[in-house]
């Protein structure tokens, strides 16, 4: 489960990104999060595929609503090739 205090540490080095002329704010990290937007998750997916995109998905609306939010994938099973 991915916890909020794994976020903070990202959230302050985006605020403290060395080399930036202009200090990046919160907002600047939701507009962000808005552009890279969602994956569009598929059952064609393996596995592995839909719980990443659960998990990208659950860092982006954490950074959008500035509180935790957690997707999970839904039950999977392999592909036996």
């Amino acid at each position: 489960m991915m916890r909020l205090a794994k976020l903070l540490p990202l959230a302050t080095s985006l605020a403290l990104a060395g080399g930036c002329s202009t200090p990046i704010t919160a907002t600047d990290a939701k507009k962000v999060a808005d552009a890279i937007g969602h994956i569009k998750p598929s059952k064609a997916d393996t596995c592995e595929t839909q719980r990443q995109a659960a998990e990208q998905s659950s860092r982006i609306e954490t950074i959008k609503q500035g509180k935790e939010v957690v997707y999970k994938a839904p039950p999977c099973e392999p592909v036996k090739s």
